[in-house]
Formats: structure tokens, C-alpha cells, sequence
């Protein structure tokens, strides 16, 4: 296929899920139709439906959109010489997430999370994409202990179940109740993850 084509249906395609993206986050899902997107985007039913066969595939789009940004973030500090702080790493991961409506991170995560409660198919692809960050998070877990940040004891794929649990509570308290609470949980999670300074010295000293 010509390249320019490739191009054309990727653009036409990102269109589409825009105009879908704008649609959920106003209305939400199942408030959402099918002609509510197709006059988002401005085009046809037959040309949303040559790229999106009904509003599960939105969804499911959507959801894999949205996790790849949180792949490519956690790649991005993955690729990085030195990784800051984790108490540093986790506010700014979550504050990089792009938002979707307003000026909320991840906005359309929460309806896509309570989704997979009545669909299967989407719980097993939402399964799968956060295994990928799960495979992330370990790492980072990993270097941690290596620098002697996180206690070696820990096992690496069982604290980044924790640290996935704390983002996804994170990004629902924030869409939920608002910038307050993000700020009150960024300082409580610098709070708990900072190691005390001089620590290991006091028993020393005296």
C-alpha cells in the first residue's frame, strides 16, 4: 500500500478516535452514540465504521491509546543515565499524563476500568496492556534496589502491583475530587517514599 495512503487512513483513524475521545468524556459511554461520534468527527457512519466496527472498538482503541502513553513514559524514564527519586518519578508520571478533558490527567481511565466489569473482551485486552506496564514498573523497582533507594527484600513484581494500584487510585481521586487531592497525595507519597536523611547515622553518633 502507497505510503501517503498509510498515512491517510492513520490520520482519518486518529480523527476518528479524537472526535470519540471528546464525545466519552462529555457524556461518558454509554450516553455516548455512535451518530454523537459521527458528527464529532464530521463524517459518515460509513466511514467510522470501515475503521471502527461499533463503540466496543472505540473503547477498546482508546483504552490501548491511553495505556501506551503510560508505556512510553515509564520507556522514557527507563532510558534515562540516572532516575530521579521515586518520590520524585511517581508525581511526575502521573502529572505528565495527558489530559483529556479539562485539566484532569487520564480522564477516560476511570470509565474504561469500570468497563472491563461488564465486558470480558476489554478486561482481557485492559489485562494485557497493564501487564506491559507491570514489566515496566518492576524494572524500575529493580534499579531502585540496585542504588539502594528501595529496601532489597521487596519483591520487585509484587511492589509495582502496589505502585500500579496507587496510580490508578491516584488518577480517580483526581478526577474524582479535584486538584486538592492530587496535590495531598503527591505530598503524602514524597513523605512515604523519601528515605530520612543521615539515616542509619543517629545510633552511630550516640
Amino acid at each position: 500500500m502507497p505510503k501517503v495512503s498509510e498515512e491517510h487512513r492513520e490520520a482519518r483513524r486518529r480523527q476518528i478516535l479524537d472526535a470519540a475521545w471528546v464525545c466519552f468524556a462529555r457524556n461518558g459511554f454509554h450516553k455516548t452514540s455512535m451518530p454523537d461520534v459521527f458528527a464529532e468527527a464530521g463524517l459518515s457512519a460509513g466511514a467510522v465504521y470501515r475503521y471502527f466496527p461499533g463503540k466496543e472498538a472505540l473503547i477498546t482503541a482508546i483504552a490501548e491509546v491511553s495505556t501506551q502513553q503510560l508505556i512510553d513514559l515509564l520507556d522514557a524514564r527507563l532510558a534515562a543515565d540516572v532516575l530521579p527519586p521515586p518520590e520524585e518519578l511517581l508525581p511526575a508520571i502521573v502529572e505528565d499524563l495527558p489530559a483529556t478533558g479539562g485539566t484532569d490527567p487520564a480522564a477516560l481511565a476511570p470509565q474504561v476500568w469500570s468497563e472491563t466489569m461488564r465486558d470480558p473482551r476489554l478486561a482481557a485486552a485492559v489485562a494485557g496492556m497493564l501487564g506491559d506496564v507491570h514489566l515496566r514498573l518492576t524494572e524500575l523497582c529493580r534499579r531502585y534496589q540496585a542504588a539502594g533507594v528501595l529496601d532489597p527484600g521487596l519483591d520487585p513484581g509484587d511492589t509495582a502491583r502496589v505502585v500500579i494500584a496507587l496510580i490508578q487510585g491516584w488518577i480517580i481521586q483526581w478526577n474524582t475530587m479535584g486538584l486538592a487531592a492530587h496535590q495531598q497525595i503527591t505530598a503524602g507519597v514524597r513523605a512515604l517514599l523519601a528515605r530520612p536523611r543521615n539515616a542509619g547515622q543517629s545510633g552511630q553518633d550516640g
